[in-house]
């Protein structure tokens, strides 16, 4: 069996058996869409299990087609040794042996694991997020939303930023320019940022999806599904030392709690290795400019600025 990358992603190609897709499936698919952009065709992928399913169901949750259980694959069952493992022209490039090792990883749970290995040069980071910018994400018809956007908005930033601020979606003013939180949210963000001693330029900014949701509604859970794997490679590359949520939607998603933003804000989470403070969405202050959600935000904010060595000004 193989994994073919093509335009519209990757399909799974054995006669035995056809898994719906999940989760997991398109965060890879996305990803291998990143790597079709590079050059990257095929991935010989090997069938486990007793029932010859593919592993990413057992990954998924431990049950394929049917509900019966499957077993868990080791990393190496996934890819073929021999003359299997030459599928790929002029044997095994170090590209290719390292699309190998993330696509292995995230079939058997390396979605969750800490992002681990010596981080990428700031000119390789710079060339892989415009890469996912201009090639995917402005491109991209994985669910409705593309059919009523002006612009994607794809997220701004250093690549090398120590925060990275998540946001919920792009409203009108984003949309229209392209550019993540420019209207009045955006203007409040600013002003938490410099509140922390920090110019705009020096974090990394991007949402949960990346075109506006109708009416500035909530994303849907298929919409979400669709797009988060395009956010999880921007943390990936980016690598930043500290995730800061902003709003219910984002904080849920990152933390995977379904809790009320009162009971997570200004408690330290972890996603993938990377310590994650929620606080409350710019928008949400506007609405609700009180002395107390201010002194909340504020609190969050000095409690990321504590853990970076941050001084801040006086608020």
């Amino acid at each position: 069996m193989a994994l073919e990358v093509g335009a519209g992603g990757f399909g799974f190609y054995d006669p035995r058996t056809m898994e719906k897709e999940g989760c997991i499936q398109g965060r890879i698919r996305l990803w291998l869409q990143g790597e079709r952009a590079m050059g990257l065709s095929t991935l010989p992928v090997r069938m486990v299990g007793a029932g010859g399913g593919f592993v990413a169901a057992a990954a998924a949750g431990g049950r394929g087609a049917g509900g019966k259980a499957r077993e868990t694959a080791k990393p190496q069952e996934l890819w073929p040794s021999g003359e299997d493992s030459r599928e790929m022209a002029g044997g095994e490039s170090k590209g290719a042996a390292e699309a190998k090792k993330a696509v292995v990883s995230m079939l058997v749970g390396g979605a969750d694991e800490p992002i681990s290995g010596p981080g990428l040069r700031r000119e390789e980071r710079i060339r892989l997020l415009s890469a996912m910018d201009e090639k995917e994400v402005r491109g991209c018809r994985q669910c409705g939303l593309s059919e009523s956007r002006t612009h994607t908005v794809f997220g701004e930033g250093d690549p090398e930023a120590a925060i990275f601020f998540i946001g919920e979606g792009p409203g009108e003013s984003e949309d229209l320019s392209g550019r993540p939180f420019v209207g009045r949210a955006g203007q409040k963000l600013d002003e938490m940022i410099a509140a922390m001693g920090l110019r705009r330029d020096e974090v990394f900014i991007a949402n949960i999806v990346k075109c506006r949701p109708p009416g500035n509604r909530a994303p849907a859970p298929e919409e979400t599904g669709a797009c988060t794997g395009y956010l999880v490679r921007q943390l990936e590359i980016v690598r930043p030392k500290v995730i800061v949520t902003l709003g219910l939607p984002a904080t849920r998603y990152i933390t995977k709690l379904e809790l009320s933003m009162g009971r997570m804000r200004g408690q330290w989470h972890t996603w993938r290795g990377i310590k994650v403070m929620p606080t409350y969405h710019p928008s949400y202050i506007l609405r609700n400019y009180s002395r107390e959600i201010r002194k909340a935000v504020w609190s969050d904010l000095q409690q990321v600025m504590s853990e970076l060595g941050l001084k801040g000004k006086k608020v």
